[in-house]
């Protein structure tokens, strides 16, 4: 007899939850924002550490996208600031730095739709600017800062898959492979003296990974992991030959909120 409940009930749950399976949702757009923890490191040409520095982002996060015939279009924008601390064996430290971010990419895809899931891959094109503010600062050995801003180009190459809604609940689990097309840095050491000019390099090797894991709680919100990385090889040589911006990475990884509209 208990055998018999336990499978009737069972019976029942599964058949419900099928019944309440939905389709797919073909427009999205949302909003919400973002806190995650920042490391930034560089290395000389031997693989040494030169400096690092890390801290927090505060951000502000909005998201489209349309599926409509087999196709799927998506857009991403990310605007940020927060404080990070500098680390180096030659120039000490210093503290509370301010760091500025945004970053927008389109996508194109294909989407394919199983019988309780989507999976879509995509292409697009992304472009990165960061602006880390330690000019005018000093640091705990009285060497100076100065401001430094970097600018990505970049293609993402990835893969979204999605289930499909059980009353208005899924989740989405997106990887996405950054393909560095090309970046300049920067560097504005004039700030450290009026004998120094600024110094701008360009980069043209490096790459990038992102991964997110979204659960939609309902068809109004929801909650998201993420994890970005950069490893970006030696900058080229600036006009003058005498300066350039050494090996870098940059982790970043936090939890993102959501609102959908």
């Amino acid at each position: 007899m208990k055998f018999k409940f336990v499978f009737l009930f069972n019976l029942i749950f599964i058949s419900n939850f099928f019944l309440n399976v939905q389709a797919f949702e073909n427009k999205k757009n949302e909003i919400g924002f973002y806190f995650g923890s920042k490391i930034y490191e560089e290395r000389d040409t031997k693989e040494q550490f030169v400096m690092s520095q890390d801290g927090y982002m505060i951000g502000l996060i909005s998201a489209s996208a349309d599926y409509n015939q087999g196709s799927y279009f998506g857009w991403i924008t990310k605007l940020a600031a927060g404080e990070v601390d500098y680390t180096s064996n030659r120039t000490g430290t210093m503290t509370g730095i301010p760091d500025y971010q945004f970053e927008t990419t389109g996508y194109l895809g294909i989407p394919f739709e199983g019988s309780n899931y989507r999976i879509t891959s995509f292409g697009g094109l992304g472009f990165r600017y960061l602006l880390n503010a330690s000019g005018l600062r000093l640091s705990s050995t009285g060497h100076a800062g100065y401001d430094r801003e970097s600018r990505y180009l970049y293609v993402p190459l990835g893969i979204n898959i999605e289930s499909s809604p059980v009353n208005n609940s899924y989740w989405e689990f997106r990887a996405e492979y950054l393909h560095f097309i090309s970046g300049q840095q920067t560097s504005y050491l004039s700030q450290v003296s009026s004998n120094y000019s600024d110094f701008t390099n360009d980069q043209d090797k490096g790459s990038g990974i992102k991964l997110t894991y979204k659960y939609h709680f309902d068809s109004s919100f929801g909650i998201e992991g993420y994890s970005d990385y950069w490893d970006i090889a030696d900058s080229k040589p600036d006009a003058s030959g005498n300066f350039y911006e050494p090996r870098n990475s940059t982790s970043e990884a936090g939890i993102r909120i959501f609102w959908s509209y």
